[in-house]
């Protein structure tokens, strides 16, 4: 069962599947790093940087305690007494927080997109189901309300995301590979307008606009993506989104000339 979410709101979750916020921004924000370095001592000096990226003030030590303390506290009215203590340990150099394997919604997606890349080729069926199940951890951008309280979240907020794309992407082109054409053009429409730098999606977009038969729509779009990375960023198109947008008007030049030979004859 999943304890702790960072895909969206830091948050707990007791045993009845129950959000509990954790209050103060900076109670979560001690609560995201520690998350994100399950199992590891996170040294003083870095939780106070996080907290006060601006220059700890007088007493961050003492303040900086405080904050594990009520963060205990916390635990153990989530989960039961005595929990806090067991899961959140001090040591000589700092704080570590204890997770059994799968409580951490971030290690859950991670290990369902990587699975599923890895299983992808022999069983799709599996591996879309999978990915599925990954992109529904989300519940908003990660680490939503505490990444700009440092370097070290904001980081690790950027990465989840692209690894969120990636995920899409790869779901997507499952759908793709499987026929699933009017699905995978509905979806990629959004996906598109939320992500306008995906090149990739735009490719999958274009493919499923060919293998519908509407191609025209395809070759505006790619002609309007072009226009609009050329007047941004000064650059042509991919190599890989150049071809497939020759892929779907060859295949359309092929079923018109196929059209032709079957009317003459």
């Amino acid at each position: 069962m999943i304890r702790f979410r960072v895909l969206g709101q830091v948050r707990m979750y007791d045993d009845e599947n129950r959000p509990m916020e954790v209050p103060g921004l900076q109670r979560r924000t001690v609560l995201a790093v520690l998350l994100l370095s399950s199992g590891q001592v996170v040294p003083r000096e870095q939780l106070v940087e996080q907290l006060w990226p601006d220059g700890p003030p007088r007493g961050a030590t003492n303040a900086l305690q405080a904050h594990i303390a009520r963060l205990r506290r916390d635990m153990d009215r989530c989960f039961g007494a005595g929990n806090g203590a067991c899961r959140l340990s001090t040591s000589d150099l700092g704080y570590a927080l204890r997770l059994e394997q799968g409580e951490l919604d971030l290690e859950v997606f991670e290990t369902l997109r990587l699975t599923a890349r890895q299983i992808a080729e022999a069983d799709p069926s599996a591996a879309t189901d999978m990915l599925q199940q990954a992109i529904e951890l989300w519940r908003g951008p990660a680490l939503a309300e505490v990444r700009q309280r440092g370097e070290r979240l904001y980081a690790a907020a950027v990465q989840a995301e692209e690894h969120y794309v990636l995920a899409l992407e790869e779901f997507v082109e499952l759908n793709l590979e499987r026929g699933h054409y009017d699905w995978v053009i509905g979806r990629l429409k959004a996906l598109t307008a939320q992500y306008p730098y995906r090149e990739r999606l735009f490719e999958q977009l274009i493919i499923a606009l060919g293998r519908t038969g509407r191609r025209a729509e395809a070759a505006a779009l790619f002609r309007r993506t072009r226009s609009e990375m050329v007047n941004e960023f000064g650059l042509e198109p991919s190599a890989e989104l150049n071809r497939a947008v020759q892929f779907v008007l060859d295949d359309g030049a092929d079923e018109s000339g196929r059209s032709s030979e079957r009317g003459a004859r």
